[in-house]
């Protein structure tokens, strides 16, 4: 055979590997898309239950109204002694293979929280399937299925209603976080505590699960933000709510946006001004063995509405205005902390910061961190500035209305 013949077949072969198919490729419809996690604790064992949140292919958004016929999701749970086990155990009821590339959200049920979850996480690491990036909370006073289980009547995929709640309720409200597996791991490898949001169901779980319950205008299901979890060692220890919430998220330089209602001066009626801006400088110092946590916040609003008469032309009413607004955020930052040091729970990473800025005092305390950090005097400045009053300067009202 010539050079020639040796060198044209040497290429087809060449090009006949480039032209083979994906050996481990998979049809859509062979698929069953995963859209959440929810991770119980069975009760009485040391069991996981598992449930997975699933995209029902016979659905679609625009079938699910009054008179339709399928959810846009069903979910199916599994029991095991790990959760992968369940995981390939939940082959007994799907009929499709679970696909994770879309999970949104993974749920822990309270009593797992309580226990602990620093295991849980550790088969996200490992395993392929399943993403790093879903967005984790704490299912309060109910379970993780339950919260799969509910419908949306906004978005059909209910999972995915969730993670854009909590995605708006931290940009603008300021009293939860967005936190996902990746950083969930991260934290409990460190050194502090972990936060985590909650969510519960207000009304009948039951109710919130069928598709009767979408048919009427006052939805009497579905789900609520609900404060922030403290997780300790891995385990849930108390909530934060409210303004110790929003207090925490101060502290950790998380606000984006929110708003404060501030006493109007010589009025019984308040005023609400919106935070745009907030910046948050830590440091932490040791003197005599008992911590200084240096906190100064610096944070920017506007007034978005004014619930009495204020002419706002007058520089010492707006100057009233900005110290109700830093009176109010130096309270709700000394009640998280104060709450924080009641558990003996480092969530604000002040731990951190003195490990990095001061590594031989750190040596001192490390060991009895949490006595220490419960003793802990917090220094405080806020500095609180009113950019906007909008349109009016005076209030269309009188001083006598």
């Amino acid at each position: 055979m010539s050079s020639r013949w040796i060198r044209l077949l040497a290429a087809l072969l060449a090009m006949s590997t480039a032209l083979t198919g994906c050996y481990n490729s998979r049809e859509l419809n062979e698929l069953a898309i995963v859209s959440g996690i929810g991770i119980d604790l069975v009760p009485g064992k040391q069991e996981y239950k598992v449930s997975f949140q699933i995209v029902n292919p016979n659905s679609t958004p625009t079938t699910v109204s009054p008179g339709s016929g399928l959810p846009a999701i069903i979910v199916i749970s599994a029991t095991d002694d790990t959760v992968f086990g369940a995981l390939r155990k939940a082959s007994k009821r799907a009929t499709r293979q679970l696909f994770f590339a879309h999970a949104q959200m993974v749920a822990i049920g309270e009593p797992l929280a309580r226990q602990g979850i620093n295991h849980v996480f550790d088969i996200f690491e490992r395993s392929h399937e399943l993403r790093l990036n879903s967005a984790v909370l704490v299912a309060r006073d109910t379970s993780a299925e339950a919260l799969l289980k509910l419908l949306s009547p906004i978005e059909s995929i209910s999972t995915l209603g969730i993670v854009n709640k909590v995605r708006n309720t931290s940009n603008v409200w300021g009293e939860n976080r967005t936190i996902d597996v990746f950083e969930i791991i991260s934290e409990i490898a460190g050194v502090g505590e972990i936060t985590v949001n909650g969510l519960r169901i207000p009304g009948d779980p039951e109710e919130g699960s069928k598709k009767s319950s979408l048919e009427q205008s006052g939805f009497k299901g579905g789900n609520i933000m609900s404060g922030l979890a403290v997780l300790k060692d891995g385990k849930l220890i108390g909530w934060m709510d409210g303004s110790e919430a929003r207090g925490t998220q101060w502290v950790l330089n998380r606000i984006n946006e929110t708003s404060v209602n501030v006493d109007v001066p010589g009025s019984s009626a308040k005023a609400a001004v919106n935070i745009f801006h907030s910046r948050t400088n830590v440091k932490v110092k040791l003197i005599e063995e008992v911590p200084v946590f240096h906190v100064s916040i610096h944070e920017e609003g506007i007034v978005n509405e004014a619930g009495g008469f204020i002419d706002f032309s007058i520089k010492e009413t707006r100057d009233q205005l900005e110290e109700e607004l830093k009176a109010r955020t130096i309270e709700e930052v000394r009640q998280a902390v104060e709450r924080a040091q009641g558990m003996k729970s480092d969530i604000f990473n002040f731990g951190n910061e003195l490990k990095r800025t001061h590594p031989q005092d750190w040596e001192k305390v490390k060991d009895r961190w949490d006595s220490v950090f419960a003793k802990g005097k917090l220094d405080l400045h806020v500095e609180s500035y009113i950019r906007s009053t909008g349109m009016r300067t005076k209030t269309y009202t009188n001083p006598e209305q």
